[in-house]
């Protein structure tokens, strides 16, 4: 961070020449007029004085250096700077209507002449400036002129952004041309350059004082691209291996600035963009060197990946029907690994959503046979999600965080036809299952926890692995070693102590327990941390999560004979190797070997 030494300043006498100072503190004595003080820069001071000159020019600048062009203030009118320290550049930069050049005498009694530009600027600079008092005469081009500018000493010269801001007007010819907006969701990004030069020579900053980071060269803009009609959402964007900055000055003149938008490439979007010329400036974060960039335009957000959207694409899980009978219930459509590997942001959404998923193709289409008056998508997972879908008549909607880390999108006045949804992450590669579903009206997370309306507990169903017959002959406990399946059908909020994720589809083993048991626990030890949901003869539902350590086990006490229907998990729905248990009294807490 920098900030600017405060300027040491005195009142003018009437006939002096007036000089303006942003900021001044106590007088220092001279005979007339004034002297601002300037001192060398420490690390977070950039010595800088900033002033306005005006009054009338009488005499030739040629009566201080021979050849010298315009018209000066007299000489008693001058601008004073005191340099307090050395400096190893000090320079004196002027803007104004008519200026013809400047006169600098330095401490040693020279004085030097320099002339404006064609800009009406003029700047004089010295190397390894010594301390002492340096005078400026600013001239004009007629004598009795009235000179009314602004006046600038500083540590290096002052570029013409800064004192009169970007005159587009005035801009020469762009250096990678001039574009036609082109790029439509079907035909991906439109290349503008793909072998640009940086040329990170002066403060992007003035362009846009409240945040406008950066280096870039401002006399041409670097590509202009042409609008020929109105565009809800399109977006400009540059790569490369340098941490690039970008600036576009929009056809009503408002600059939008942009360092870091997907790693260290800039990228500047543009809601109900008007038709118009768009002045696109590449910079660089640090200023020095130079490099290639590429810079794009894309419709809705910037493309950063190639990867083109296509409207037709097979989705990767496959096609479901919304039932219209599930009234409030959860309607499960998918079970899946989530694909994180493009930007949310290259497809054409047509606004923010973060994350990132495999935009080659949805991960499922869900079809609407009639309209909805409101219907919700909910994507669950031990993963951070991020959900996107597409609806029918093309516009978006995206979500990151609706149920803890957990997406979901609810749409009113839904019409009838396919809906693309997109699942993926908040962070890019990152790996999981994930279950999709639906439910009418609001989000149903509770049914969709319970693995949703099609997906409840099936105790009756033929189970997985087998049965266990045990009763109180049984001479030797039975154990069983079994994979618990990986799922994301939430045991959570199912009964009192139910956690994890279970298949609810079928159990994995059912215990037939005879009569006269006086007591029977079933327990299991897995790999992963395990749970046990089981459902009794009579319908009730047991749950357990961790009874030794992690591993889970249930006593029923007096048990009713009937079956048992055991239904396994782990806790974070991983699955695993588990070795599963039946015993009166005497559980072994240890892992069986598969035969």
């Amino acid at each position: 961070m920098s900030r600017t030494r405060r300027s040491h300043l005195m009142l003018s006498t009437a006939c002096a020449l007036l000089l303006l100072p942003f900021s001044a503190t106590a007088p220092v004595a001279q005979e007339a007029g004034f002297a601002v003080q300037l001192s060398a820069p420490d690390r977070f001071t950039s010595p800088r004085a900033d002033v306005q000159v005006f009054g009338q020019t009488v005499e030739s600048a040629g009566a201080y250096v021979r050849g010298c062009g315009g018209y000066v203030a007299q000489e008693s009118a001058a601008a004073v700077f005191d340099l307090i320290d050395r400096l190893p550049e000090l320079a004196f930069t002027a803007a104004g209507e008519g200026l013809a050049g400047m006169v600098l005498g330095t401490p040693d009694g020279l004085y030097r002449c320099a002339l404006s530009d064609d800009s009406r600027m003029v700047s004089a600079q010295i190397a390894n400036a010594t301390p002492g008092r340096y005078r400026v005469w600013v001239a004009t081009e007629e004598e009795g002129a009235e000179l009314d500018a602004r006046l600038v000493a500083a540590d290096r010269a002052i570029p013409g952004l800064e004192l009169f801001g970007l005159d587009v007007s005035a801009l020469n010819a762009p250096r990678a041309g001039r574009h036609v907006f082109a790029a439509t969701a079907d035909s991906g990004r439109q290349v503008l350059t793909d072998a640009g030069t940086l040329f990170p020579e002066t403060p992007m900053r003035p362009l846009n004082p409240e945040y406008c980071p950066g280096f870039g060269r401002f006399d041409a803009a670097d590509a202009v691209l042409t609008l020929d009609a109105p565009e809800s959402l399109f977006s400009i964007f540059a790569m490369s291996p340098r941490d690039l900055t970008l600036a576009v000055v929009a056809p009503d003149g408002s600059v939008s600035c942009n360092d870091d938008t997907f790693g260290l490439h800039p990228a500047v979007s543009f809601e109900n963009a008007q038709p118009g010329d768009y002045q696109i400036f590449v910079g660089a974060f640090s200023q020095g060197g130079t490099a290639q960039y590429e810079l794009f335009a894309s419709q809705g957000g910037p493309a950063f990946v190639d990867v083109q959207f296509d409207v037709g694409a097979a989705p990767r899980h496959g096609h479901a029907t919304l039932d219209s009978d599930l009234g409030g219930r959860a309607q499960q459509l998918a079970t899946a690994q989530v694909v994180s590997r493009d930007p949310f942001s290259a497809l054409p959404i047509g606004s923010y959503c973060p994350g990132y998923t495999g935009i080659d193709a949805p991960d499922l289409v869900l079809t609407l046979d009639a309209p909805e008056r409101q219907f919700s998508l909910m994507a669950l997972s031990q993963t951070d999600l991020v959900m996107a879908v597409r609806l029918p008549d093309g516009s978006w909607a995206c979500n990151d965080d609706s149920y803890g880390l957990n997406p979901g999108i609810t749409l009113n006045d839904a019409p009838a036809g396919d809906y693309m949804i997109y699942v993926g992450t908040f962070g890019q590669g990152r790996s999981g299952e994930f279950g999709l579903f639906a439910s009418l009206g609001q989000q149903n997370w509770q049914d969709a926890e319970g693995g949703g309306a099609d997906d409840r507990l099936r105790p009756d169903a033929e189970p997985a692995v087998g049965y266990i017959d045990f009763g109180p002959q049984t001479r030797d406990d039975p154990r069983i070693v079994f994979d618990v399946m990986r799922s994301t059908q939430a045991a959570f909020g199912m009964g009192p102590g139910c956690a994890g994720y279970i298949v609810t589809e079928r159990p994995d083993i059912v215990i037939s327990a005879e009569a006269g048991l006086p007591q029977m626990m079933i327990y299991m030890v897995s790999q992963a941390d395990g749970t046990l949901v089981v459902v009794g003869p009579d319908g009730q539902m047991y749950c357990n999560d961790d009874f030794e350590g992690l591993h889970p086990g249930i006593v029923f006490q007096d048990p009713l004979p009937g079956d048992y229907a055991v239904f396994a998990g782990t806790y974070g729905g991983r699955g695993g190797v588990a070795t599963l248990g039946v015993t009166i009294s005497n559980p072994q807490w240890v892992m069986d070997r598969a035969p």
